[in-house]
């Protein structure tokens, strides 16, 4: 935290005085509106010398950045439309509306007589924002990789303080801390397939969102594609050796495994619509149970590549 301190020059025969100060820090969440109220004493001596009041962002022990003034005839000049004066005689407040992250700072307010005499407050303004995850939306996301390579699972967070991170996986915590919000696995196991969750969290609340990782032994594509080939190799040579009258035997087989192909394809793409339909309306845990239940069938089955 930032030292904060109160500045009164007091010049002999004068008494003039903050009474009553902004808590300090003041915390607000974002897209709140903040109330700034700096009540004060004029001594008599003082009254006829006021110049004027001064509000603004604070910086270097004075007002850098001057957003609202006013003078001793109640001329108030504003530059920015989202504060509003509602003070009176005895008390200087100030209305910020809808407050972001970038409004949190030092903020003064200061009392200016003639002959260089002041009477300052500052105070901390500190904007709370609870965790925002990027990557979170309705449905669970997946990530699939083979076997041996590295995966990255992203989860980039927002908030304000820095919000702490932690990945975990059926409970248990694998990675936490406040810098790397990533989780990386330098060589997936098939075992390691499951769902991971990443947790954000900081004064204002808790943010979640959970990966369903996919591990397959793809790594082995190289061999059945090169026995592919080769297949294919050896049906050419012998193909050069058919005689030419099995060839519209072979054109009948093409069309007719085209037909019952685009008829299986077509009836198989509308019953994944519906299912599709079905998975978008449930909860993101029914999700994650469904897909993992899917996929332990798809490798029971044998299909797992």
């Amino acid at each position: 935290g930032r030292t904060v301190y109160v500045t009164y020059l007091v010049y002999a025969g004068r008494h003039s005085r903050f009474i009553s100060v902004p808590s300090n820090p003041t915390f607000s969440h974002s897209g709140n509106n903040v109330t700034l109220i700096w009540r004060y004493h004029l001594s008599q001596a003082d009254r006829a010398n006021f110049h004027r009041l001064l509000f603004g962002q604070w910086s270097d022990g004075d007002i850098s950045i001057p957003l609202m003034s006013l003078s001793k005839n109640g001329s108030l000049v504003s530059r920015s439309k989202r504060i509003e004066w509602i003070g009176n005689k005895t008390t200087a407040a100030f209305r910020l509306y809808r407050v972001t992250a970038q409004d949190g700072g030092e903020y003064g307010c200061m009392l200016e007589f003639s002959g260089a005499f002041t009477v300052r407050h500052t105070v901390q303004l500190a904007i709370v924002a609870p965790p925002q995850i990027k990557e979170k939306g309705s449905n669970i996301a997946k990530v699939e990789a083979s076997v041996g390579t590295s995966v990255v699972l992203p989860c980039h967070v927002t908030g304000n303080p820095q919000p702490w991170i932690l990945w975990q996986r059926d409970g248990q915590t694998l990675q936490n801390g406040t810098i790397l919000s990533d989780l990386i696995i330098p060589g997936v196991l098939a075992n390691m397939t499951g769902l991971y969750t990443c947790i954000a969290g900081n004064q204002a609340g808790i943010d979640k969102y959970q990966v369903l990782l996919l591990v397959t032994s793809c790594g082995h594509s190289g061999d059945i594609t090169h026995l592919a080939q080769d297949s294919l190799h050896q049906d050419h040579n012998h193909g050069m050796d058919t005689p030419a009258s099995f060839t519209p035997t072979i054109v009948v087989c093409v069309i007719l495994f085209s037909i019952f192909g685009a008829y299986f394809f077509f009836r198989s793409a509308g019953e994944r619509t519906k299912k599709l339909r079905k998975y978008d309306r449930m909860p993101q845990d029914e999700q994650a149970r469904s897909l993992m239940g899917e996929w332990s069938n798809f490798a029971d089955n044998g299909e797992k590549i």
